[in-house]
């Protein structure tokens, strides 16, 4: 777990963002998880062959306010990259692309954290 904090603070920097974060788009972060690899050939109940598994999770960062990117993942999921988390939201969040920019708020508490879209 050291490690996904590592490279969460080397790929996202803190941010004292100067736009107002209440001009911009915001979304309540739902469920935080992280992605497990699985072996070659595991399979889920109904016999189909899977190569991973996602396990709810909390951010392992500092609260604050930090720069990502964030992408489509599979299903639900939307993928912070570089960092290892995957997070839902509370809401309808649309289509993130390849990357979206993004400010994420880590709050810790009832909500894991709120991310805001950059235009």
């Amino acid at each position: 777990m050291k490690h996904i904090l590592i490279i969460f603070v080397v790929f996202i920097s803190t941010t004292s963002y100067s736009q107002s974060l209440e001009d911009l788009d915001d979304y309540s972060i739902d469920k935080v998880y992280k992605k497990i690899e699985l072996d070659y050939g595991t399979l889920d109940q109904d016999g189909n062959q899977i190569d991973a598994i996602y396990v709810e999770t909390e951010f392992d960062v500092e609260r604050g306010k930090y720069e990502i990117e964030l992408t489509d993942g599979p299903g639900d999921l939307y993928e912070i990259i570089d960092t290892g988390y995957y997070v839902t939201f509370d809401y309808y969040f649309g289509y993130a692309g390849y990357r979206q920019e993004c400010i994420l708020e880590v709050t810790g508490g009832y909500s894991p954290g709120i991310i805001y879209k950059l235009d």
